[in-house]
């Protein structure tokens, strides 16, 4: 049968139809779609990539504000924490505890001169000051009982001092008692203040705690009866490490309340 010409017209359009619409629906769409899809990744590419200067300036905006923060740290670390040594004023708890137990006296004596001093702060008069608690002479106890580690998590000496009275005008105790905040070397909370008398000679009483967070980052081991004990273990400080430690030195008197 021959085919007339309109018929093999017909059959070649159908032909170059469907390979169009095969191409169309399986390579063109497909990957047009595809070219699309890679367009708008690279526009958010680029979109996060412009915001990188920006994200780096903040980085290093945040870091230095970090170490700002640090550095003021440290220096409230150095005005409101004692000393790192029993012979400058402070404590060491590297020292074996056998030392320490004569060593502490040294640092007990120390705080109570300095509450001696603050008590005085703002040309008051002094009627009646508190005496700083003695530490412990036993060995095992003396960083429990003294310095409240473990069960306070880092080293600390709370001295709840109790009543301190004093007399003077009204600017002097008022300086008096804003001087606690100032105390160099410890944390310390004046408060229940009552005032008597007529001015302007005036009376007040108020109560004072003392906390004193110490710095170092050794820590002597425990004692027992033989006397043994492993290298000093590292323990939480409070800033930097603290001084060495010697041997029972002699010791100062005792500093009593108001001297």
């Amino acid at each position: 049968m021959k085919l007339s010409a309109i018929t093999w017209i017909i059959v070649g359009l159908s032909i170059f139809l469907a390979s169009i619409g095969f191409a169309f629906f399986q390579y063109w769409k497909p990957n047009t779609e595809e070219a699309k899809n890679y367009k708008t990744w690279q526009g958010q590419l680029e979109a996060e990539g412009a915001k990188l200067p920006a994200a780096k300036t903040r980085f290093e905006k945040a870091q230095e504000k970090v170490m700002e923060q640090n550095d003021e740290w440290n220096q409230i670390v150095l005005r409101k924490t004692p000393p790192t040594g029993f012979f400058s004023g402070g404590v060491d708890l590297a020292t074996n505890r056998y030392d320490m137990t004569h060593l502490v006296r040294k640092f007990r004596n120390e705080v109570q001169r300095d509450v001696n001093n603050q008590m005085r702060r703002g040309g008051v008069t002094v009627v009646q000051g508190p005496l700083v608690p003695t530490p412990p002479e036993d060995p095992a106890g003396v960083v429990a009982n003294y310095f409240n580690y473990p069960a306070a998590g880092t080293p600390v000496a709370i001295f709840d001092l109790g009543q301190v009275t004093i007399r003077g005008t009204w600017a002097q105790i008022s300086a008096n008692i804003q001087a606690w905040s100032e105390m160099p070397n410890y944390l310390a909370v004046a408060d229940g203040l009552s005032i008597s008398g007529t001015a302007p000679d005036l009376t007040a009483t108020y109560n004072v705690t003392v906390v004193a967070f110490l710095r170092g980052k050794a820590l002597a081991p425990e004692v027992s009866l033989a006397g043994g004990g492993a290298a000093p273990a590292p323990a939480p400080g409070f800033g930097a490490p603290g001084a060495g430690g010697g041997g029972a030195p002699g010791l100062e008197g005792g500093e009593s309340a108001g001297q």
